[in-house]
């Protein structure tokens, strides 16, 4: 917000930030602090390959490139639960392989076991055991949920 005083001065009035108090003094993850140590390394003419974030240094397979093209007209965004089809086939798996019976509508999907783990973090009140080894941001997100 800017406050005007008179014609030749404007003073900038900007909103103090108040971040939570569970992020702050939280520690870089290790997988940002090894990604970016790579990156100096490799500015530094080394020869390195990362797989700092999970991210393979080899090319896509073709087999996958062919069929993301093919299904590149899929631009939607999905249900948020997960496609149904999916939530289905892995309920029928786990009741078939494991004896464990759920309905497709209690089987939720997501981009992966970090965010998938957070959100259950954030919606279940309780303690919380997280196994080791374990995912480097696990104790992480549960310290910024408090």
């Amino acid at each position: 917000m800017n406050i005007l005083v008179d014609e030749k001065t404007t003073v900038r009035n900007t909103p103090s930030i108040n971040l939570n108090l569970n992020v702050r003094g939280l520690k870089t993850s290790a997988t940002l602090a090894i990604n970016e140590l790579s990156a100096e390394l490799l500015a530094e003419g080394r020869d390195i390959i990362k797989f700092g974030f999970g991210q393979s240094p080899f090319p896509v397979a073709a087999p996958v490139v062919e069929a993301l093209q093919e299904n590149a007209y899929q631009k939607d965004y999905l249900p948020v639960k997960g496609l149904y089809a999916l939530r289905e086939t892995i309920a029928e798996y786990h009741c078939r392989k494991h004896g464990i019976k759920r309905k497709a509508e209690n089987v939720v999907i997501g981009p992966g076991s970090k965010e998938l783990m957070f959100l259950v973090q954030l919606a279940y009140y309780g303690d919380l055991v997280i196994p080791t080894p374990s995912w480097v941001s696990y104790a992480p997100q549960a310290q910024i949920i408090g």
